[in-house]
């Protein structure tokens, strides 16, 4: 029982750790707390869900159709929404996101209604076993295209032209005007990438459990948590932070029982936030 649950967190791990970089990528280069995150990444899922079932399209084949969506839903809202108060201070930009999360989750109570969606493709129960280890399918795949895409964007971040943008704006916004990066375009363009992540791991979510328009509030904290342990703003430490809360999330079911679930999330937060303010690999973000 307890390699099962290893093996489950660890799964679950990959998962935890993408859904924290879409969250710490925005903190890291624009200093924006997104509230809006995780809603961002159910509506992910609900793009899936209308593919589903209006074309009979495989889950996973549907993929970087939510991230396309969620990208030109991000790129436009940050260009002109986010842009005109980005000035103001961390606390207007996150009561803004927060705003925003009420409008997205209205909207798709209005469009998709409040009760609990999922998938359910002919292949969701299939496994295999090592060891006496039973390992699903669709959690293997989800663990795979959730790190691989972890990967793909730091390589992004670290050896495009619009990467290095990125990161010049975050180190240094005069300095990267003066060499003629466009901060308003690349602040967009950071948003988008982000949003666009968020729509991808949607998609995987959505294969994992079912999602209502008030899925995103459980899904902020694990953001909240995975971005501060392995260090706002940083992609490796994400990947860290992730393992070590599907880990906590799984033993703490094994241990305490589901409905202490919560409960540990919410004490790891607190001492996280007491203990650990720098993560891993990051910096300290306040103070």
């Amino acid at each position: 029982m307890f390699a099962q649950m290893i093996v489950n967190g660890l799964l679950l791990g990959g998962f935890y750790a993408c859904i924290g970089v879409t969250f710490s990528l925005v903190y890291g280069i624009m200093g924006i707390i997104n509230l809006a995150q995780g809603t961002q990444i159910i509506l992910g899922a609900y793009v899936t869900l209308t593919l589903c079932q209006h074309l009979a399209i495989d889950p996973f084949l549907t993929l970087p159709i939510s991230a396309l969506v969620l990208f030109i839903f991000g790129y436009g809202i940050q260009r002109y929404v986010i842009n005109l108060v980005g000035k103001a201070g961390v606390v207007l930009t996150s009561l803004l996101t927060f705003g925003l999360n009420m409008v997205l989750i209205n909207m798709a109570l209005l469009i998709w209604k409040a009760d609990f969606r999922g998938t359910n493709p002919a292949y969701s129960g299939t496994h295999f076993e090592v060891a006496g280890v039973t390992i699903p399918y669709v959690r293997l795949a989800v663990f795979v295209v959730a790190v691989l895409s972890t990967f793909l964007l730091h390589g992004f971040l670290t050896y495009s032209k619009t990467g290095n943008a990125i990161h010049a704006t975050a180190q240094n916004k005069r300095a990267a005007q003066l060499v003629g990066i466009k901060i308003r375009r690349t602040y967009a363009m950071t948003f988008a990438i982000s949003s666009a992540m968020a729509g991808a791991m949607g998609t995987l979510y959505v294969l994992l459990k079912p999602v209502s328009p008030f899925s995103g509030g459980d899904l902020l904290m694990i953001l909240f948590l995975v971005a501060i342990l392995g260090g706002m703003g940083n992609i490796p430490g994400a990947l860290l932070g992730g393992v070590a809360m599907g880990l906590a999330d799984s033993l703490s079911v094994l241990y305490l029982g589901m409905e202490y679930q919560k409960v540990v999330m919410f004490l790891g937060f607190i001492l996280v936030l007491i203990f650990m303010p720098r993560g891993f690999l990051g910096k300290r973000f306040y103070g």
